[in-house]
């Protein structure tokens, strides 16, 4: 019997007999080639047709003269640039710091903070901007009427503000807090295994804690720190929550809401123009990920890890733990607790006033009953729970068969397929859904009736989330030793039978964290199903939105209320597998 990494390309195997032997292999794979590359094929036709997708007028370059000549296209793709740059290094900073922090120091609760950085990740980024749209608009938000009656105490009177959330400044605020638990993933491990002799020799020579951070630490984690920052800066550029509910309203465009308000809100639609958009937006983001791509692997070169067993010096910083632990507590307060208790007390309202005592009497659980005896509401919670599993478990049950074959067989083109199954990672989540639209809509995808079902958004997400499957199942098969399926080769199993029944059970726990990371981030999705949204397939950060968008502020705080409480619990445990999948202590 061949080995494992033979068993696919066995040059004397009957063609039939290979192909039978390995179809669930072949299906899978090829499902998941024509999922991405049909929608986006179909995007780029559809940015040389005039009309409707589904009737088009004609061929012709008008859509991309249209485009280019455009000054909002511009002001969209600066604004882009801008927001993305400048939140970026906000969130860098932040995430190096807090690293630093509970890796390298004795600060108070390092564990428990450990664990609640994480927590931000369960507030869905369309609560996050809407809960601070209630504590900073310039009338009504909470902060402000708070400022504004402390300001008239000293003689400085307002009329409204006087800070504003639907401002430029504004959408920074929320970028720059927003990537900060992603970002702070991807540097604790360095400082966690940074060689500790460095530091030492810098304390020998007399350094201080400031001398030994800036010329030491600093420069040695400096790759890290850039790979990160340059993967916060692609995050930034995909951002569309926000600016919808922020920017949108102010007036202020990025390339995510003008695709969105292109193809779905202004009258006449224009399928054509938001195909340009989101062809040349996807032509940048894949550019970005080529540089980052080439930054991981250059990185490699910088590692300061020794082989020996070694754990770097916990660093005493005195008193000024506590003053660390504030500033801790502080990013939580802005990022969970404050838009979760504005959008808790507008749950408790029937209509929305801004807290205080007198407001104390309106408060109950009306919303709430309302809300659970809506019939509609119930079909929405049935979507969501059915999406949610759905596309974790056709996310990551392909993406390990496909990382097999990357991994284990010497096909030709297995790279190709790799860096397929990597290319949506470098696809803005509302192309992708202008994508699905396009293909959708057309012949001859259209005559299989899935656009307006939940099907159509399953398949968008998984999309969306199979570069995460992939990259996760590649690194956990590259651990398993070849011997072990080479064992069950001898004894006659088959490829697919030796991967369920040896590789999927050694790996468990890798395959475990990613089902639990893409359900969570499904349950919290939003740009793909807003895109994709009908009366058949709404989900419940969609529901929420739209009673944003219909005025109704109480109903849309109580059902992201719920929406919070949900998500919390299973960002817990979706740290529960970071730290055993990656080695971590707790």
């Amino acid at each position: 019997m061949k080995p494992a990494t033979t068993a696919l390309s066995s040059a004397g195997r009957p063609l039939w007999g290979e192909l039978r032997q390995n179809l669930i292999l072949i299906l899978l794979t090829l499902f998941l080639l024509l999922v991405i590359l049909i929608p986006l094929v179909r995007l780029l036709i559809s940015s040389f047709q005039l009309g409707h997708p589904a009737v088009p007028e004609g061929w012709a370059l008008q859509n991309y003269v249209a485009a280019y000549s455009l000054p909002i296209f511009y002001s969209a793709l600066g604004t882009t640039i801008w927001l993305s740059a400048i939140g970026t290094v906000i969130t860098v900073t932040i995430a190096f710091f807090f690293a630093w922090l509970i890796e390298r120091t004795d600060m108070p609760l390092r564990n428990l903070a450990w664990t609640l950085i994480l927590i931000p990740m369960a507030v869905p980024g369309v609560l996050f901007a809407l809960g601070w749209t209630l504590l900073l608009s310039p009338r009504v938000g909470t902060i402000n009427v708070l400022l504004r009656s402390a300001l008239d105490f000293v003689g400085i009177h307002f009329s409204e503000g006087p800070l504003n959330i639907y401002s430029l400044g504004g959408l920074i605020f929320l970028d720059g807090l927003r990537g900060v638990p992603t970002v702070f993933l991807m540097v604790v491990g360095a400082f966690r295994m940074m060689d500790p002799s460095l530091e030492e020799a810098a304390r020998v020579a007399k350094a201080n804690l400031k001398e030994t951070f800036f010329q030491v630490t600093l420069p040695v984690l400096l790759p890290a720190v850039l790979v990160a920052a340059m993967y916060s800066f692609i995050s930034s550029m995909d951002s569309f929550e926000a600016p919808l509910a922020v920017g949108l309203p102010a007036g202020i465009f990025v390339m995510a809401t003008l695709i969105y308000f292109t193809a779905r809100l202004q009258d006449p639609v224009d399928y054509g123009l938001g195909a340009v958009y989101g062809i040349n937006y996807m032509l940048i983001l894949i550019f970005l990920l080529v540089g980052y791509r080439r930054a991981v692997r250059y990185s490699e070169r910088f590692s300061t890890v020794t082989g020996k067993g070694f754990r770097p010096r916990v660093i005493s910083i005195g008193r000024l733990g506590h003053l660390a632990l504030g500033l801790f507590l502080i990013y939580f307060l802005l990022t969970v607790v404050a838009p979760f208790a504005i959008l808790l007390w507008a749950s408790l309202l029937r209509s929305y006033r801004s807290p205080s005592f007198d407001a104390l009497q309106f408060v109950s659980f009306a919303n709430y009953r309302l809300a659970f005896s809506n019939p509609h509401l119930l079909s929405v919670i049935w979507n969501t729970l059915a999406l949610t599993g759905i596309t974790a478990t056709a996310t990551m049950v392909p993406a390990f068969f496909v990382s097999w074959i990357v991994v284990r067989t010497k096909l030709r083109g297995r790279a190709v397929l790799d860096a397929i199954m990597f290319l949506p990672h470098s696809i803005p989540g509302i192309v992708i859904a202008l994508a699905m639209i396009m293909a959708y809509l057309s012949p001859p995808l259209k005559y299989l009736g899935i656009y307006g079902t939940l099907w159509i958004v399953a398949m968008g997400l998984i999309v969306n989330y199979i570069a995460f499957g992939t990259r996760l199942m590649n690194s956990a098969i590259m651990q398993i030793q070849k011997e072990l399926e080479e064992a069950a080769y001898v004894c006659g199993a088959t490829p697919v039978r030796t991967m369920t029944a040896v590789t999927l059970p050694l790996l468990f726990p890798a395959f475990a964290a990613g089902w639990v990371w893409v359900a969570v981030h499904s349950l919290r999705s939003f740009s793909i199903p807003l895109m994709l949204a009908s009366r058949r397939n709404e989900v419940f950060a969609v529901l929420v939105w739209q009673s944003w968008a219909e005025g109704d502020v109480s109903l849309a705080a109580t059902l992201g209320t719920m929406l919070m409480v949900a998500l919390i619990p299973l960002t817990v445990v979706m740290r529960h597998f970071i730290v055993r999948v990656s080695g971590q202590q707790s």
